[in-house]
C-alpha cells in the first residue's frame, strides 16, 4: 500500500552511517528529506508536523532544488504496531 505526503519540503540530509555493536557491520546513512505537513484538527485548526522520509540515494536528486516548495511523496509505510485508516475530510 502507498500513501501520499504532502507538504513543504524544508530540507535534505543524510543520516550518519550505523555500525552494529554486536557484528561491527556498518550501514550507510540514508538521505533524508525533511517535509512540513498541515494536519487539520477536529476544531478546524491547523497543526505543523515536521516528517522525516527516508529516500533511496538514487532518488534524492530529483528534490534538491525543491527546498522551499510544495512537494508529495509517495511512500510506503511502516509500524511497530497496528495502523488505522479513516477517511479525511
Amino acid at each position: 500500500m502507498k500513501v501520499i505526503i504532502e507538504g513543504m519540503l524544508l530540507s535534505t540530509y543524510v543520516k550518519p552511517d550505523f555500525k552494529d555493536k554486536d557484528s561491527g557491520e556498518v550501514t550507510k546513512g540514508k538521505p533524508v528529506l525533511q517535509v512540513l505537513v498541515d494536519t487539520e484538527l477536529s476544531n478546524g485548526s491547523i497543526k505543523q508536523e515536521m516528517q522525516d522520509i527516508t529516500v533511496p540515494i538514487e532518488k534524492i536528486s530529483e528534490y534538491k532544488d525543491k527546498v522551499g516548495k510544495k512537494i508529495q511523496v509517495p511512500c510506503s509505510f511502516m509500524s511497530k504496531s497496528t495502523v488505522s485508516f479513516f477517511v479525511s475530510n
